[in-house]
């Protein structure tokens, strides 16, 4: 299905001259990347990495020079709404866009010579009904494209290529660089089996001018030879069965949300952001391009947030362990400090101890405000290179040394059904 908007209102472009431009003809000069497709599936997060280690794009944001401290390469978090770029200044609509959480999932950017710039990517194994579920719900936010100043949506069709099913959409924007070029951003939302996959490219040009066919294919043969990479042949089952990977194991020993508290509930989207009561930019710091993960975020009675990182090394699980502590600051060990930013933590009585327990080794963060406001405990702690990194809050009505025994306790037991899960 094609869904030709030339006629649509509203479009800054001149739609008509570009639409039509994902499926009329090729270019003989496209380059076809060195991407082979396996004959099965990947079945797992750790399998999909594995397969595109050697595309992850580690020069992005690898250092900042003004302190020393060297960064894990960039990756888009798994909890951004599909299509994130498509933002609604009510963000009414965007909930039904929000990935899966709580499941195996990755997030890189990858290097391809290719195109002229890295290709965002984000897989997740769910279920196949919650895949096509979203993925639909991606074909319908794509109308949310044209809601925002200085953006047009220019073209939508579907994608049915090597066993994948999906959505492609085409928009352009205004003022992309300080030149005043206008850009292009492309994006594939596909299904397959279990698997789950987003992957965005763009490009600049000229201001006034048009996106260009060329480099729109050329994005989408990379695309689509990095989804033949995951998807396998397409003859094939996806995945095949076979024995649980560590990450889905760890997965499924999440303890049920309401284990924390009443009303508990998976965070629902951007409307939520009201019950992550303390330093909320800060904790988006845990995403580690390349690195298989599991994330998940809860909202009720209290706000939690468990992630899980299979990093491919002891040296990057450390970096990526201390880098959503609220305590470190901006030091050597890469912590984000937001005590700077934040005036709820003003008269607090803080604390970053020694934590051990099991196989897990690491430290838990406690922070208790006087003046009723929220109570805080984290416990990020890593075995190997695997790093778990787990955050409890209570809201102003919980007496602080109640709620730091209380916080404390849950997250103890949730790193014990993951130990047992790890095996």
């Amino acid at each position: 299905m094609l869904v030709d908007l030339a006629r649509l209102p509203g479009l800054r472009f001149a739609a008509a001259a570009v639409t039509l431009l994902f499926v009329l003809g090729g270019f003989e000069q496209l380059k076809v990347p060195a991407l082979p497709m396996p004959e099965n599936a990947a079945s797992s997060v750790e399998e999909i990495a594995e397969r595109l280690r050697g595309r992850v794009n580690d020069d992005v944001d690898r250092r900042w020079e003004d302190f020393g401290v060297i960064y894990p390469p960039f990756a888009l978090g798994l909890d951004a709404p599909l299509l994130h770029w498509c933002r609604p200044e009510q963000e009414q609509g965007v909930e039904a866009r929000q990935p899966p959480e709580g499941v195996p999932g990755y997030t890189a950017q990858l290097h391809a010579e290719e195109v002229p710039r890295p290709l965002e990517v984000r897989f997740w194994i769910t279920s196949p009904a919650q895949a096509v579920r979203l993925v639909e719900a991606a074909r319908r936010g794509t109308e949310q494209c044209d809601d925002q100043p200085d953006y047009a949506l220019v073209e939508v069709t579907e994608l049915d290529r090597g066993g994948w099913r999906g959505v492609q959409a085409l928009v352009t924007t205004e003022n992309w660089t300080e030149q005043g070029d206008s850009g292009a951003r492309a994006t594939i939302v596909a299904a397959r089996g279990t698997l789950l996959a987003e992957v965005s490219w763009d490009w600049e040009f000229e201001a006034g001018g048009l996106p260009g066919r060329e480099p729109l294919h050329q994005g989408a043969v990379v695309a689509r030879s990095v989804l033949a990479a995951v998807g396998g042949d397409p003859a094939r089952p996806a995945p095949p069965d076979g024995p649980p990977a560590v990450s889905t194991a760890m997965a499924a020993a999440l303890p049920a949300p309401s284990a924390y508290g009443k009303d508990m509930t998976v965070w629902p989207g951007p409307s939520a952001a009201a019950h992550d009561w303390l330093c909320s930019w800060a904790f988006n710091e845990t995403m580690y391009g390349g690195a298989p993960a599991v994330s998940r975020r809860l909202i009720g009675e209290v706000s939690v947030r468990e992630d899980v990182l299979f990093l491919p090394d002891e040296q990057s699980a450390e970096l990526a362990r201390v880098r959503p502590l609220l305590q470190t600051g901006w030091d050597a060990r890469g912590g984000r400090g937001c005590e700077f930013r934040d005036k709820t933590l003003e008269n607090t009585d803080r604390r970053l101890d020694p934590f051990a327990r099991g196989p897990w080794v690491g430290e838990i963060e406690t922070l208790a405000a006087r003046r009723g406001s929220v109570t805080h405990v984290a416990l990020a702690v890593r075995h190997g290179s695997t790093m778990v990194y787990l955050r409890w809050q209570g809201p102003p009505t919980m007496h602080p040394a109640a709620a730091l025994r209380r916080g404390r306790a849950a997250l103890t037991h949730t790193l014990d059904l993951l130990t047992a899960a790890r095996g």
